[in-house]
């Protein structure tokens, strides 16, 4: 059966049902329950689009790309997952890509998504440099960045708010008695590490404490490397009394840091960790952390690059959109111990 014998069989003009089977349902505003209805029955009589031809007719793939720096990390891992659910309730397929913490892979990774035809390109990119992205945007392929973003590339963009999120945990670090507060922190060219390192030492300054270079620590996104750094911390005399980790994967490094010493949380070193884990009320004490609403960041990228693809990559409003970060407070952190 193809579409015009499903429209004759559904009662329904062979137009209305062409633009639901195509995923435009919404565009034409077509009730949401005729849309289901059409879509119920194609797929129980087996009828699906020719796609190659959809593709060619109007010159378009119902494809995206997304491209993410390290599939491993559970944050990212959870904005893709968003990404592909907004994805396909709008009728788009998503093409996954892991940058590996590459930028030269990051560059391979957009030639072959490119190479198949996608319609627009959602990208958390690595840092570093961006000259390999310039050609992309004067291409004028529909792109959001997401999370990680360069600021100087005309784009859509949707990140967390980094710097209120740091600025808040140091805050709360300091109501708890805590004087020396240490920073675990990623890649230094990375926007995220850069707005939550300025939130970190914004809190501080705040708090009229001053910022002391020692205690900014680290460099990659790495749990290897965070646990080096975290050891260096403690052999400091006097050592910190609590550490913002500035992601999941440093935390570990921290914890692991800790343990190694033989010593305990919140008791010696309170801790808090940027991005909400499944696994944070499973730690021994409870892990506190900066929830970013992932979710939301991988639906709103997904709706600004629609928007895009529609209008041919032309943005029509803000191109910025910056969601909030929450604290979530639990045991391991808590006051000062006496010196």
């Amino acid at each position: 059966m193809n579409l015009k014998s499903l429209a004759q069989h559904l009662g329904i003009s062979a137009s209305t049902v062409s633009r639901v089977m195509a995923g435009r349902g919404d565009e034409f505003r077509i009730a949401k329950e005729t849309q289901r209805h059409i879509l119920d029955e194609a797929a129980a009589m087996g009828v699906r689009p020719d796609e190659l031809a959809r593709s060619l007719r109007l010159q378009s793939t119902r494809t995206l790309g997304l491209v993410i720096p390290d599939i491993s990390n559970p944050f990212f891992a959870a904005l893709a997952r968003a990404v592909e659910r907004r994805a396909r309730a709008l009728g788009y397929t998503v093409l996954l890509a892991d940058s590996q913490e590459s930028d030269e892979v990051e560059a391979e990774c957009i030639r072959t998504l490119l190479d198949r035809r996608i319609d627009g390109l959602i990208l958390a990119p690595v840092g570093g440099d961006s000259a390999h992205l310039r050609p992309l945007i004067a291409s004028m392929l529909p792109l959001t960045q997401v999370d990680r973003i360069f600021t100087a590339l005309k784009t859509a963009a949707v990140v967390a708010d980094n710097f209120a999120g740091a600025r808040e945990a140091v805050k709360r670090l300091v109501k708890l008695g805590h004087r020396r507060i240490a920073c675990l922190q990623g890649r230094e060219d990375s926007s995220v590490i850069v707005e939550r390192v300025r939130g970190y030492r914004a809190g501080l300054s705040e708090a009229g404490l001053r910022f002391e270079e020692k205690f900014l620590v680290g460099g990659e996104h790495s749990q290897a490397i965070a646990r080096e750094h975290t050891l260096r911390l403690l052999e400091m005399k006097p050592r910190p009394t609590a550490v913002l980790a500035l992601s999941n994967q440093l935390a570990l490094g921290a914890l692991e840091a800790v343990r190694e010493r033989g010593l305990v949380i919140p008791g010696d070193l309170s801790l808090i960790a940027f991005d909400e884990q499944p696994w944070a009320t499973l730690l021994s004490p409870p892990l506190t952390t900066l929830a970013q609403p992932v979710e939301d960041m991988g639906t709103v990228a997904v709706d600004r690059l629609c928007e895009l693809i529609k209008r041919g990559g032309k943005a029509t409003r803000k191109a910025l959109t910056t969601l909030p970060v929450r604290l979530i407070e639990r045991a391991s952190i808590g006051p000062k111990k006496k010196d």
